[in-house]
């Protein structure tokens, strides 16, 4: 009979035999998945954005874990990533290239993963009006946007025309990433206390009104703006051997008509 000594070895021996011959789970590469937009941070990791000195580039940052970031490219196992649409408060602190051209490695399942907003209507650039209409009259309305880091941003027309931004796309730059919209300082800016979706309809609640937004107060703590969304539409525009065509997708705020420029292809 063994004794109680050498029946515990034995166990341990035979645990640690099992601990060992465990296969470990090989993670898998992100980059063959070109539906994925926006992937969730799993272990810090360098993404390609520094800490802001007086306006320029300070000191590398590690991404924290839990961070959301945007695929804007990607090629095998490496991306290129952005913060995305980031707070003028964050953008005062943070440094990253206008075109972000650091390419991450290790681009798989061990540092990211796929991510879903909760809140749909997030990062979506809402503009007064029922569509884009190619026409003048439509350009500098009001427009605002959730950022990433949970902020809702509201630029007045007045404001726009400033700047000369006629929407997300058109602007005095000529570029959608050059856009001065993703850099001035807001009209109005507050932070979003919480929120819920409940089909096609997002609720955003936070602490004071907007001037401009039909929000409505609806304890004695909170606003509550809400952001149905109703269909996508596109339309092309010709001129002789040119062409312009337009997506973008309706929605209703708080009872007004708003849209979402999704895309604009010009052919010629």
């Amino acid at each position: 009979m063994k004794s109680p000594l050498t029946l515990l070895l034995t166990v341990i021996s035979a645990l640690s035999f099992l601990t060992v011959t465990r296969p470990t789970q090989a993670s898998s590469n992100l980059g063959d998945n070109i539906s994925i937009t926006y992937v969730k941070v799993k272990r810090p990791i360098f993404t390609g954005q520094y800490t802001k000195v007086d306006g320029h580039r300070g000191k590398r940052i590690l991404t924290p874990k839990g961070t959301i970031l945007k695929v804007l490219l990607t090629s095998g196992n490496t991306a290129v990533l952005s913060r995305g649409l980031m707070s003028y408060k964050a953008q005062q602190h943070l440094y990253e290239n206008k075109m972000a051209s650091y390419h991450t490695k290790h681009y798989n399942t061990k540092y990211f993963a796929p991510y879903r907003f909760k809140l749909p209507v997030r990062a979506r650039v809402m503009q007064v009006g029922s569509g884009y209409t190619n026409q003048a009259a439509s350009n500098y309305k009001p427009i605002f946007y959730i950022t990433m880091d949970g902020y809702l941003q509201y630029y007045s027309g007045a404001r726009l025309k400033h700047y000369d931004i006629k929407n997300s796309f058109e602007s005095k730059s000529g570029s959608q990433d050059e856009n001065p919209l993703w850099r001035i300082k807001p009209t109005t800016m507050v932070k979003i206390n919480h929120f819920k979706t409940t089909g096609n309809t997002s609720y955003v609640y936070y602490k004071k009104p907007i001037k401009g937004l039909p929000d409505r107060k609806v304890s004695s703590r909170y606003y509550r703006l809400s952001i149905q969304k109703i269909k996508n539409q596109q339309r092309t525009w010709r001129n002789g051997d040119s062409a312009l065509t337009a997506w973008w997708t309706q929605y209703n705020v708080g009872g007004h008509a708003f849209y979402d420029l999704i895309e604009m292809e010009a052919d010629s």
